[in-house]
Parts: structure tokens; C-alpha cells; sequence
């Protein structure tokens, strides 16, 4: 049966095609009373606030932002397809560094790695051309290692939400000395690392939604 499933999935690549589906937790997330095609529900799942800010969030942060130091970089752990660095580009000077990074190896459209980072440099080409917005593709923990800039004016942690990973990510700001540290997901229903994280960390100091301020 292997065998025969593999020849289908090369004979349906060769044609630029491929076998999908949904999985379940992802069907109990589309309105029940229509029936969409797969690409209908990857669209409805990644265009509905899946992995992105709400306008609530977006606003604290764009203040953030707009409020921090000008000469010193905005640093973003987890772009995704870059709403939030286009919402602290449209707020921040439009000389001052804002640092994006990701090693792309999730979303919700179930891209591959290259497709979504082609895809989330190419929504950012103009922040990247003329706003001093840079891309990186790279794992943070190598970023973190590599890091020798100043200290950031903003850091803003939405990638991993594990209670390890954001507490690390925690961490490694304060080591550099970041002016602000914020984050993403400290409300999620079911994903309580970082919530956990940011608690144990001295909890935060402004929320909006899901967005922590510490």
C-alpha cells in the first residue's frame, strides 16, 4: 500500500500536484454550516487571526514601538508571514533597525520552509528596501549566540510558546539589556507555556489580549 500511495504522491508532484487534508483539529475550527475545499479552509484558517495579532494587540505594540528609543534596533523572535513587522514598521522611525527572525518551519497554510519564507520576504520588500527592516532566515538560538548590536529599544518574542523556549527568549533579553520585552500568546486557551514563562518571570506589566508587557 506504501508503495503504491508513493508512486501516486510522485506521479501528482510531477504535475504540480499533491494529496491533501485537514486534520481534524483543524475541521473543528471552520464554521460548520459550509463545506470548504482545502484551500478554502487553509485560507479561512491562516487569514483568521491564526498566529497574528488582534487590532487590540497591534495597538499596544505599535505604541510600543512608536514610544521606544530611535537609535537603538526593534528585535522580533518569530515574523511568520510578517504582520507583526509590518505593524512596528508602519509605527517605528523609519531609520530604526527592526531585526525579524525565523527558521520558517511552521505555519498554518502548511507551506514548505522556502515557500513561506519567499513568501514573507516578498509581503516585506518594501520594509526591507526602504524602512530598514531585516530579514533573517536562522534559528533564534544561533541569532541569540551571534547577537553583538546594541541593546534592542523593543524585543518581541511570538515564536515557540513553550514554557522553555519563551522562558528563554525572556532570559536572553534581559541579558542584553532590552529596554522592553513583550510577547504574544500569554492568553492562548490551551498552549499555557508562556503564560507559565512570563508568571514566573515577575508576570506582566501591561496586557492587551494576548500581548504581555513586562
Amino acid at each position: 500500500m506504501g508503495i503504491v500511495k508513493n508512486f501516486i504522491k510522485r506521479q501528482l508532484a510531477q504535475r504540480g500536484m499533491e494529496i491533501c487534508q485537514l486534520y481534524n483539529n483543524e475541521h473543528e475550527l471552520l464554521p460548520p454550516q459550509h463545506s470548504y475545499s482545502f484551500r478554502e479552509a487553509q485560507a479561512y484558517l491562516a487569514l483568521a487571526n491564526q498566529g497574528q495579532l488582534s487590532l487590540l494587540e497591534s495597538r499596544l505594540l505599535g505604541q510600543l514601538v512608536r514610544d521606544s528609543d530611535p537609535t537603538r534596533p526593534i528585535i522580533e523572535i518569530g515574523t511568520l508571514f510578517g504582520y507583526s513587522s509590518i505593524v512596528m514598521t508602519l509605527f517605528k522611525h523609519p531609520g530604526q533597525p527592526l531585526i525579524t527572525v525565523d527558521n520558517y518551519c511552521w505555519n498554518p497554510l502548511g507551506l514548505s520552509p522556502d515557500a513561506q519564507y519567499d513568501t514573507t520576504r516578498n509581503r516585506l520588500k518594501e520594509a526591507t528596501a526602504d524602512f530598514s527592516v531585516q530579514v533573517l532566515r536562522m534559528d533564534k538560538e544561533a541569532f541569540y549566540r551571534s547577537y553583538q548590536g546594541p541593546a534592542p529599544a523593543v524585543f518581541f518574542c511570538d515564536a515557540d510558546h513553550s514554557y522553555e523556549a519563551t522562558k528563554a527568549d525572556i532570559l536572553w533579553a534581559r541579558s542584553v539589556g532590552a529596554s522592553v520585552i513583550c510577547g504574544d500568546d500569554y492568553d492562548h486557551p490551551f498552549q499555557r507555556g508562556t503564560a507559565q514563562a512570563v508568571d514566573e518571570l515577575g508576570g506582566p506589566a501591561r496586557l492587551a489580549g494576548g500581548l504581555f508587557v513586562m
